[in-house]
């Protein structure tokens, strides 16, 4: 017998005190009260037991068998299917009782089937991790299916590569449990290997410093392969080579240039066969130190001439790109410590290098200056994209007092081929919503929009109304479908039918197409809209479009935007619904006030003036430096921190344009040099030394702080990012574990290059510093694929049947069900029977308590018990009685009608006995011995009846 609550037994104390308590200090009803008292303590006794939670120890004749399968890379499709065939076989030997369970399990593990006594092994559902193998995992999931009240054994089919986790200690806890663990070992098909197994180069390197870059590649037989060597994306060597058998060694001489983090990876291409792709790729990291590095962005030359050679006069390295060519990815951009983009417009870029500049700055710690011009902020199209985010300043101006009522018409073809899917996996109907939805947002409440589609006819899918219900209109603007034919005069012509009379003072129409159609009347009606009722058409054509569609954005005096990548449909909306308002370019000459104090304008006490400028609303936290004139005084300069890094926003230009004055400025480089130095946070103390440690399936960054004179920096508010090969951003706190000693954990699951930046602040010598430190780190291919470090997998699984009593069941399938397990026993639960028995005893201690019972009432249920016989008898004796006792009444009445009446008492008794008995007495015993009432002696009939039985008997 086991307790699952054993603590409860303690109430059992009071059984004593109950005893002490209960016992009879009288001698009367002395049985009755200990018998109450012996009832009373065995229902105490029942219900301690009760909550103890008893239960009765059984012995158990089931067995649970749960097969664990390896699904990783290393095990190979053959060998998967060969355990998978083994598991079927191993279920038709199983008996009606016993059950069986499938774990599949690779760098994870999956509950493929519960345990259960069906043989039939339906479709394999699980897809586990196939890069690692956590056996481990795969153990302790086993054993917490396990149920209770049966044998237990565990059947591994794997190679017994574990490259995760603790093995052995899973194994103890199952041999701890009486759990045995068994095998059937698995060799892949032997495929000969090549892979990159070292890569290496400096951690650091000077600008213009010669160094090599070593590499090692592995082949397992003698083979042709190509040698590619990239740094930062972009090839720099590439080679055909001949493997030979085993260790490969090859050295390449490259010049550092540049200056910032870039990266070096080398890809292997066997001609022959080869097992895995995985570990054909390894990479490293460097990091170049020499003077700051920046990449200037911008259109065209002219746009930079002055504003290159102001920054190139300060000591900076210069890069120029085009919008078209800004790297996509975070590891070229890493190359550069700042980012300047300049009168750039959204809708030149991708969405992608939108996201990569955003990550630059927030997760990777970089700098990011954009220089206004007639493209830049509202009139590009920054509105809701990753630029406008990372900037300090909103491209929507939300003063609506300020800009002109607009009505603007969305004219869209909702064609068939509208519902072709473009490179960002999206739909250019959907893109077309998307643009739309946006540019309504843009729109102020006093503004006035209309939604037209066009296939073979035209529809009105939101006539022209106010803007205010947002939310009703963006919800029309959802029920736009793809399907049908082509004709753009039928949606012109209803858009100008209402868009002429509208009270607006500026009128726009946005026309979005993607096919050819007649051009018939098509330029004649945007010419007439246009110079009649001032409406001007903008036309947006995917994919590129006839003449005359260009030829309608110049009659009706709109753009013309040929779109080959849709993804940049909803900046082109954005950015023409800005155009349509006339009021965010401002060209009038001004001188900007300082209004706040910054090292960007260090040593600056006033500025020459500007021509124009782009207005623009500042974000709550941003730093508002320079102002434009009265009565808006927006923003011209403005810079804030974003994430790990820094962004400036100007939103004049650095041209002749609007900055002709500055251009001859005294102060015109000290100025560019400044701000773009504050973005890349030059003069933090770099005090902070990192390294990464590999723990399990975890990475633990360490970082050790010091200050200038070698002392630990305590209670740092330390920030790390951590950037994945997916440019996917992971932010988490650094924990101090020791002096001048933080670490935080992070779980890589993608191979390849890694970036951390880690920020912080810091006091020394009472003064307030930014520490930082910015690495690079690169996750290996898993250990899954590296034949080099693999060992013989069958040593493993012996092992760890040595530990629980199992063993090698190849060739043993009707082995797998075998009861030769120790027989487990189990506890069932009899508590609900001791709660019944004491249910049924409380009215038994009330009874005899409560009730007192005579033999009176002993008798009468004794004659309950006995049955009818004793009824019968019974019935008999009362039915003689009451017939002596009639007799003795007429005999009674007879004498009284005599005294009374002196008629002869034979008449009267004639006439009762006639009347009331049907069984009179004899008449000779009635007239020898009469009766009255008279000379009764004792006064009554039974006295005298009495008298005559005793003198009957003398006689």
């Amino acid at each position: 017998m086991i307790f699952s609550t054993p603590l409860a037994l303690t109430l059992l104390t009071l059984i004593p005190i109950i005893l002490y308590i209960g016992w009879p200090r009288q001698k009367h009803h002395r049985v009755r009260e200990v018998i109450s008292l012996v009832l009373r303590t065995f229902i105490v006794l029942l219900l301690v037991l009760t909550l103890a939670g008893t239960k009765a120890i059984t012995a158990a004749n089931k067995l649970a068998v749960i097969f664990l399968l390896d699904t990783s890379d290393s095990m190979g499709a053959k060998a998967q299917e060969a355990g998978l065939n083994f598991f079927r076989q191993a279920l038709i030997e199983m008996s009606p009782d016993d059950q069986a369970g499938l774990i599949l399990f690779g760098g994870n593990a999956l509950v493929e089937r519960p345990l259960s006594n069906v043989r039939d092994v339906g479709r394999i559902q699980s897809s586990p991790v196939k890069s690692n193998t956590d056996l481990e995992a795969a153990i302790r999931l086993a054993l917490g299916l396990f149920p209770a009240d049966a044998a237990r054994r565990i059947v591994i089919l794997s190679d017994g590569q574990s490259t995760l986790g603790n093995t052995e200690s899973a194994a103890e806890l199952a041999a701890a449990t009486g759990v045995e663990i068994s095998y059937v070992p698995y060799t892949p098909t032997d495929t000969p290997e090549v892979q990159v197994t070292g890569v290496s180069a400096p951690t650091t390197i000077n600008a213009g410093q010669n160094f090599d870059l070593s590499l090692t590649v592995t082949s397992e037989s003698e083979t042709p392969a190509t040698i590619t060597i990239l740094e930062a994306g972009a090839i720099i060597h590439q080679a055909e080579v001949n493997l030979r058998k085993g260790n490969n060694r090859y050295t390449l001489g490259l010049t550092g240039s540049g200056a910032g983090f870039t990266d070096f990876q080398v890809k292997v291409t066997p001609l022959s066969n080869d097992s895995f792709y995985q570990n054909n790729l390894l990479s490293t990291f460097s990091r170049v130190i020499g003077p700051p590095s920046v990449l200037l962005v911008s259109q065209s030359v002219d746009e930079v001439r002055y504003l290159q050679f102001a920054l190139e006069q300060s000591g900076l390295i210069v890069e120029q790109s085009t919008p078209e060519k800004l790297p996509t990815g975070l590891v070229p951009l890493a190359r550069y410590q700042s980012i300047i983009l300049a009168n750039v417009s959204a809708t030149k870029l991708t969405p992608q290098s939108m996201r990569a500049l955003q990550n630059y700055v927030r997760d990777f710690g970089g700098g990011l200056v954009v220089i206004g011009g007639p493209e830049a902020y509202g009139p590009g199209g920054y509105f809701r994209t990753p630029l406008e985010e990372t900037l300090p300043l909103d491209s929507q101006v939300k003063d609506q007092k300020r800009l002109p009522q607009l009505t603007i018409a969305y004219v869209i073809d909702r064609s068939g081929s509208m519902d072709a899917i473009g490179p960002s996996g999206v739909s250019s109907i959907e893109l077309a919503k998307e643009a739309i939805i946006r540019s309504i947002d843009l729109l102020q409440s006093n503004d006035r929009a209309g939604i037209v589609s066009f296939d073979s006819s035209g529809y009105w899918i939101a006539n022209i109304q106010d803007v205010r219900d947002r939310l009703a209109l963006q919800r029309l603007v959802g029920t736009l479908r793809a399907s049908g034919g082509t004709d753009i005069l039928a949606g012109l012509n209803l858009v100008a039918g209402s868009i002429v009379s509208d009270p607006s003072a500026r009128k726009h129409i946005i026309l979005l197409t993607d096919g050819g159609a007649d051009p018939t009347g098509l330029v004649d009606l945007s010419k007439r809209l246009n110079e009649d009722y001032q409406v001007t058409t903008s036309i947006i054509a995917i994919g590129g479009g006839p003449q005359f569609l260009q030829q309608m954005a110049a009659a009706g005096g709109g753009n013309y935007h040929e779109v080959l990548t849709v993804d940049q449909i909803p900046s082109i909306f954005t950015q023409e619904t800005v155009l349509a308002t006339r009021s965010y370019i401002l060209e009038n000459p001004f001188i900007p006030s300082l209004s706040s104090t910054s090292p960007i304008v260090n040593g600056i006490t006033s500025a020459p003036s500007l021509l124009g400028y782009i207005a623009t609303s500042p974000k709550q936290t941003a730093e508002i430096i320079l102002r434009g004139p009265e009565p808006y005084r927006d923003p011209i300069l403005a810079a804030w921190q974003y994430g790990l890094g820094r962004s400036v926003a100007f939103t004049s230009d650095a041209t002749a344009r609007w900055g002709t004055n500055w251009i001859s400025w005294e102060n015109f480089v000290r100025f560019w040099d400044q701000t773009v130095r504050w973005t890349i946070t030059e003069g933090t103390n770099n005090n902070l030394e990192t390294h990464v440690e590999i723990d399990g399936a975890y990475a633990k960054l360490v970082v050790d702080a010091r200050d200038n004179q070698g002392n630990f920096l305590n209670g740092l508010d330390l920030r790390l990012s951590v950037i994945d090969p997916t440019e996917q951003a992971d932010r988490i706190n650094l924990q101090q574990v020791a002096p001048g000693r933080y670490e935080a954990r992070f779980k890589p699951d993608i191979e390849g290059s890694y970036f951390l930046a880690v920020r912080g602040e810091a006091t020394t010598n009472g003064q307030a510093i930014e520490v930082d430190a910015t690495s690079g780190w690169v996750m290996s291919y898993s250990a899954e694929y590296d034949r080099t470090k693999q060992n013989d997998g069958d040593q493993l699984l012996v092992h760890l049947a040595e530990l629980t009593g199992g063993q090698n069941l190849t060739n043993q399938v009707e082995g797998i069900f075998s009861h030769n397990l120790t027989a487990v026993t189990t506890g069932t639960p009899i508590w609900p029977v001791l709660t019944l028995m004491a249910l049924l005893l409380l009215p038994f201690d009330i009874a005899v308590r409560r009730l007192i019972v005579t033999r009176t009432d002993i008798q009468r249920f004794q004659q309950a018990i006995w049955g009818s016989r004793r009824n019968e008898t019974t019935s008999e004796r009362i039915s003689s009685l009451m017939g002596a006792k009639l007799r003795g009444r007429q005999r009674a009445e007879l004498n009284a009608g005599v005294s009374l009446t002196s008629k002869p008492y034979t008449t009267q008794k004639n006439t009762l006995s006639q009347a009331v008995s049907p069984n009179p007495m004899p008449q000779t015993e009635l007239k020898n011995e009469p009766l009255s009432l008279s000379n009764t002696p004792d006064g009554n009939v039974a006295g005298q009846l009495l008298k005559k039985r005793k003198d009957r008997a003398i006689k």
